[in-house]
């Protein structure tokens, strides 16, 4: 379960349903990598989402890549996942 956000505008965009706070050509992604955090229970789960451990360094952080039409990756959702929670959850564009 999504239990805090590290990014304001993924915050408000779970709490009100507002796609209008990020482009059309990915929201919707967006808000199923959310739906899918949420819902997530084990590292398992993260992993069948298409996630990966950012760092061996920095132990319980993962990324799920978003892209536009499933091919061209425009950044990633990260969060830290510890003990079936999800915390810090950002969204990282790519420049």
């Amino acid at each position: 379960m999504i239990q805090s956000f590290k990014s304001k505008v993924l915050q408000q965009l779970w709490q009100s349903g507002d796609v209008t706070l990020l482009p059309n050509t990915y929201v919707y992604q967006v808000v199923a990598i959310l739906d899918d955090l949420d819902d997530a229970a084990c590292v398992k789960d993260l992993e069948l989402l298409g996630g990966f451990e950012i760092s061996q360094n920095t132990p319980g952080y993962w990324a799920v890549t978003v892209t536009v039409n499933n091919i061209e990756p425009i950044g990633s959702v990260t969060c830290l996942f510890s003990r079936g929670n999800v915390y810090s959850v950002d969204l990282n564009e790519f420049e």
